[in-house]
């Protein structure tokens, strides 16, 4: 695990008055960066998901890892999750809303000179993903890197009443708050599964002690980010404004479209760039494809960017 982050931090205006610090932690390679990763975790992760630290003699940071490679990385929590908490009395909001917090504190931190005239590839695990889409059509970023994320939803994950707002984006924005007050019961929720199970290869780890690194990284659930993310077309406006390269990566054994399948809805991306990771489930950087994930992103900046 990386520790020598350099702490960014400034202040946000948020819905109805309300105003809080936002923070990002960023990490510098030893020479001038190649790039910058902005980094976004999945839903019930904070931001350490990136940096997730060393099991049995295994590094299974990506933020080490392309540090290692020549690149920077910041991680930013979600409004409301981590280190980014928000006061419990502000009004719910929309995952379009959060990201538009995001971006204010983006326009300062993305400024700091050790990055500023970098390359800024936006990057997103799961959840992560989407709100990284969200944030490019506000903010564009010079790439995109989507890992275990993509537009297709999880049917299987919806019930009738949800349904009807597949590919249905300005709607479900108006009427988003009571139905993720339904499924979920509040804006943001802790898991009570206990999160990853080793029981299990799409939601687990490789082995026990990625595992617990996966634990220390447990965080209260973006509830309304993890329901629009479970919808099909959802965020089809902003996935048709991704057009600049895009690197995807999927576990062998994660969530939602196969794989092979996770490219199709980006059809105004510069060009796309797949990797399926063999053996992985969902939270890819707990097993060991993480080292081949990194070296292949590494590869793909040089190419694109």
């Amino acid at each position: 695990m990386l520790n020598d982050a350099i702490i960014l931090k400034t202040k946000v205006t948020l819905l109805d008055g309300f105003e809080t610090d936002f923070t990002a932690s960023l990490f510098l390679p030893d020479t001038p960066a190649k790039s910058l990763f902005f980094c976004q975790p999945g839903g019930g992760n904070t931001k350490d998901y990136f940096n997730l630290g060393q099991a049995e003699d295994f590094d299974y940071s990506f933020a080490s890892r392309m540090c290692g490679l020549g690149h920077a990385v910041m991680l930013m929590d979600h409004a409301g999750v981590g280190e980014n908490k928000i006061d419990d009395s502000h009004p719910f909001f929309t995952p379009r809303q959060s990201v538009s917090f995001t971006a204010q504190a983006l326009k300062e931190f993305f400024a700091h000179p050790a990055i500023a005239d970098v390359k800024k590839i936006g990057t997103g695990h799961s959840m992560g993903g989407m709100m990284i889409t969200l944030i490019n059509s506000l903010m564009p970023f010079d790439g995109i890197c989507l890992i275990g994320s993509n537009a297709g939803g999880l049917d299987w994950g919806l019930q009738e009443e949800d349904m009807k707002y597949i590919e249905q984006p300005e709607k479900l924005e108006k009427e988003m708050e009571a139905h993720v007050l339904r499924m979920f019961k509040a804006p943001f929720i802790d898991y009570e599964s206990g999160g990853p199970s080793l029981e299990s290869i799409t939601f687990g780890a490789e082995n026990e002690g990625a595992h617990a690194l996966l634990m220390k990284v447990q965080s209260s659930l973006f509830s309304a980010g993890g329901y629009m993310s479970m919808i099909r077309g959802s965020f089809r406006p902003e996935v048709n404004k991704i057009t600049m390269p895009l690197f995807m990566a999927a576990g062998e054994h994660d969530l939602g479209a196969p794989p092979e399948e996770a490219p199709k809805d980006y059809i105004n991306a510069a060009s796309i760039k797949f990797m399926e990771l063999p053996g992985a489930g969902h939270n890819s950087f707990a097993f060991s494809a993480i080292e081949s994930l990194c070296n292949a992103i590494d590869d793909w900046v040089g190419e694109v960017l």
